[in-house]
């Protein structure tokens, strides 16, 4: 017997639900501290180029892309999902230490490529458990994603502003240090107040001229063979064109969204003249906008069609990173996190539920899928944005983010079209 089926925002009147969203917006704003800020602590602490800033990024991505295939086969593995939150989630505690005590370059690197590596998978697998308490429960699966997504940006709004924030009161090493706070915070309530929805071992598959009778319960009715579904150990084995397709979709947009991330406190600061603290106001007033835009989006996908709606995100983007680099004032800067909101909204939710729905028995591979195309998109991110930035300006990058962005929206077009 399933339990009653719920939709809207009474999802949330389940004390499980809230703590899974509680547990999503410490990780998140742990996140949401460190990642904008990584390139001006690099460039004003450390004395990092932007060449060496794209490096440290591209190094820790590549750690990230290695650790979360391994730990998606494996988590899919053990069941026990919570455990593996909780695990990953204490890693990245240790990044953001090691943020809060190092001042070495290399030394920096290496710790971080360890310790955020093992501690990015924190994000695919929360994907992966989510989906799993989705149909444990008998929620919506898009709808109840997008939602669970929404508080990740929610948590994008309070995290760069209080980074900064904090940056301009206590430091660089005391906003690390509450970032790493927040990330053990998030692991104790995976660990002891989420419940176990890991799913049960799948049922034999029966073949032969009987299969059909024994489906249907007809007395007497032999099956000729029974087996079990043969276990699954590459993360890539399966996998449609279309899935492929869409994987090259994912990792072109991610990798325009790390060159923004990268580069726009970069470019505020350095190319515009804005102070830090307006940094935090853009990055929040993305998030803020992203939050009604998500949900919106995320239960209205089915009807519209997925892949429609990630060619209109990719549209968006290209619109967005051609106006970027013309944006002078405030002002404008402001206007146009509309469009920017709009599509990081749908790049960061709806991907991974198509990702899901092609690999249902596999949600831990398809969330590590995603999230490796993502890491890939920011290992990329990282290298491109040095080079760009080293040799022609921090707001030159946007303009390689319009093509990029615009190569995203041709390929799935071409895709549409075969």
């Amino acid at each position: 017997m399933h339990p009653t089926k719920t939709g809207g925002l009474r999802i949330f009147m389940d004390g499980s639900v809230t703590r899974l969203a509680a547990a999503t917006a410490m990780i998140g704003v742990g996140g949401a501290m460190v990642v904008p800020t990584v390139s001006l602590f690099l460039s004003d602490v450390i004395g990092a180029t932007p060449l060496m800033i794209g490096a440290f990024v591209a190094g820790r991505a590549v750690a990230e892309i290695s650790a979360d295939l391994g730990v998606g086969v494996l988590s899919d593995r053990l069941g026990n999902r919570r455990l593996v939150l909780a695990v990953c989630s204490v890693f990245a505690a240790a990044g953001a230490l090691s943020y809060f005590t190092l001042r070495d370059y290399w030394l920096l690197l290496v710790c971080s490529a360890v310790f955020f590596g093992l501690g990015g998978t924190t994000f695919p697998q929360l994907y992966a458990y989510t989906r799993e308490f989705a149909e444990a429960r008998d929620h919506p699966v898009t709808f109840f994603s997008s939602t669970l997504r929404s508080v990740t940006s929610l948590a994008w709004i309070l995290g760069p502003p209080l980074a900064f924030g904090l940056i301009a009161a206590v430091g660089f090493g005391n906003m690390y240090l509450v970032a790493a706070a927040l990330y053990l915070g998030g692991a104790l309530i995976c660990f002891w107040g989420l419940p176990d929805v890991s799913r049960r071992k799948a049922p034999a598959v029966v073949d032969g001229p009987g299969a059909a009778a024994v489906e249907a319960g007809a007395p007497g009715a032999v099956a000729t063979e029974v087996r079990a579904p043969a276990p699954v150990g590459s993360p890539f084995a399966g996998l449609t064109p279309k899935v492929k397709a869409l994987l090259v979709v994912i990792v072109l947009l991610i990798t325009v969204n790390c060159m923004y991330a990268i580069d726009i406190a970069l470019f505020i600061t350095k190319d515009l003249g804005f102070d830090a603290g307006f940094t935090g106001l853009v990055l929040g007033l993305a998030s803020a906008l992203e939050v009604p835009a998500m949900v919106y989006i995320g239960a209205k996908a089915d009807r519209l069609g997925h892949w429609r709606v990630i060619m209109g995100a990719a549209l968006c983007a290209t619109l967005f990173f051609c106006l970027l680099p013309l944006a002078t004032t405030k002002l404008a800067l402001l206007l146009l996190q509309i469009p920017n909101a709009l599509w990081t909204a749908v790049a960061m939710s709806i991907p991974v539920t198509v990702l899901q729905d092609s690999m249902p028995d596999r949600p831990g591979v398809a969330s590590s899928l995603y999230s490796s195309a993502f890491k890939t998109g920011i290992f990329l991110g990282g290298i491109l944005t040095g080079l760009i930035a080293q040799w022609v300006g921090f707001t030159n990058v946007f303009w390689a983010c319009a093509a990029l962005s615009a190569a995203a929206l041709l390929s799935m077009l071409l895709r549409r079209k075969a």
